[in-house]
């Protein structure tokens, strides 16, 4: 009964994302609908996290807080089906056409959600990181009340992490009455659902629903991703955060449509809400977008973007400047010039992450290897998605940024890469996926070129 009062409490924040989705992007078509049904969680559990910030630190009480937005997010979706309710259309197809796909898809998502279900039972409070960091963090929000920030004071782990999932869970414990280990897990339960959901709507958006089924039912396949979902890390949440960003980029690029660029710069904002490596991410799709703006055509893209990155940015700014400790591996003495001068660490460096990437996504046989002979077999799809260089950009320019923080980190350079590395790829696993199965020729195109 406490799992699903769990999930009920969560709605009202996915409808305040579905209604902020739909404001910033008007279009009524069943692709677009699908990718802002599974945009409405990030976004809608972000922006609550960053408004229930502002309000606890303004020493207001959070259960005054919990229930005000919920009413409201439930009124505000309401009042937005019974406005849209002749123009809103669900994607047509045919599922006597595509049966065994659909077959497909639903026997994937069954073994998806039952496995992510066995996980959470096996470890109800996380792994290590969840409960050390991560879930106390929002204990110190929910108990707390005005001595909530005392969570600034712990000397174990990283104290100046942002609030994105802390807050989050804080709010579903007002609901709950208690700090039940349901209430994280229900949130990471829906953000592995999301993400997954996002792959398969973007994908089956730029290419078709074939593509789109085989893409997410390996994703979905993935020991990492089930491990990863449930660890209660943020990890899968900057990169849900990251791949949302990343396929409105590509919608963006399809249909010139500006508007969209506000809707990404909220999401990538998000992510350094999310966690402190989503500043990463935030420099990566800024340096992007001001690239755009060079061009007299995108400029007014730049413009939204940074509109829309601007109100999560802010808090971050206020939090990192006014709240949150120094980071403990940027306050770190030692000579960074000295550690960039060592041959040795780069060669650290990718002897431990080239061998952790190769063995990504613990399969039983290589996931890079597989893609690689995939990539050999089948070759790149005919269909030519524009804009798809950004992706190429951001993946990029992460593991470049990653790279260099491992160079100067003052932390034993082979232990920090073992306990992290993994994570790290986890950030822009999605995103890739997404990239290489809209490179990726599909079935359609296969069996139409035997035909």
């Amino acid at each position: 009964m406490t799992l699903l009062l769990a999930f009920i409490v969560l709605l009202p924040r996915i409808f305040l994302g579905f209604f902020i989705v739909h404001s910033i992007w008007n279009a009524r078509d069943g692709k677009s609908l699908l990718i802002k049904v599974f945009l409405s969680a990030g976004v809608g559990f972000g922006v609550s996290s960053l408004l229930g910030f502002l309000w606890i630190w303004a020493e207001l009480p959070l259960t005054v807080y919990a229930w005000l937005e919920s009413v409201v997010a439930i009124l505000l979706m309401v009042w937005l089906l019974i406005k849209n309710r002749h123009l809103l259309r669900m994607p047509e197809i045919s599922v006597k056409q595509e049966f065994l796909w659909f077959l497909f898809l639903a026997v994937g998502i069954l073994f998806f959600s039952l496995n992510l279900f066995l996980y959470g039972l096996q470890y109800p409070h996380g792994r290590p990181d969840a409960w050390i960091n991560w879930n106390v963090v929002a204990r110190f929000i929910y108990l707390g009340g005005s001595d909530w920030q005392a969570t600034f004071l712990r000397q174990w782990d990283h104290p100046d992490y942002p609030l994105f999932m802390a807050v989050t869970n804080a709010i579903t414990w007002e609901f709950l009455g208690n700090t039940s280990t349901w209430g994280p897990i229900a949130f990471h339960f829906t953000i592995s659902i999301f993400t997954a959901g996002s792959l398969f709507a973007f994908v089956n958006n730029f290419r078709d629903l074939k593509q789109a089924v085989l893409t997410v039912i390996i994703f979905m396949s993935l020991p990492f991703i089930l491990d990863q979902g449930m660890r209660q890390y943020a990890d899968l949440l900057l990169a849900y955060l990251m791949l949302a960003a990343g396929g409105l980029t590509l919608w963006y690029f399809q249909t010139k449509e500006i508007r969209l660029a506000l809707l990404i710069g909220l999401l990538v904002g998000l992510c350094g809400w999310s966690k402190n490596e989503g500043l990463a991410a935030i420099l990566s799709f800024s340096l992007v977008f001001a690239w755009l703006a060079l061009k007299k055509d995108h400029q007014p893209a730049f413009r939204n973007y940074m509109i829309g990155l601007a109100f999560p940015l802010l808090i971050i700014g206020l939090f990192k400047l006014f709240l949150a400790p120094s980071n403990d591996l940027m306050s770190a003495q030692g000579s960074s010039f000295d550690k960039l001068l060592e041959l040795e660490r780069y060669a650290i460096i990718f002897k431990e992450a080239g061998a952790m990437f190769w063995q990504l996504g613990n399969t039983p046989v290589s996931l890079i290897g597989l893609i690689i002979l995939a990539a050999l077999l089948m070759g790149s799809s005919t269909t030519r998605t524009p804009g798809m260089w950004t992706l190429y950009t951001v993946i990029g320019q992460q593991l470049l940024i990653y790279f260099v923080i491992y160079l100067l980190t003052p932390l034993e350079l082979t232990y920090h890469l073992r306990t992290s590395a993994d994570r790290l790829y986890l950030h822009i696993l999605p995103l890739a996926f997404l990239l290489f199965f809209l490179w990726l020729k599909s079935p359609q195109e296969l069996l139409s070129k035997e035909s």
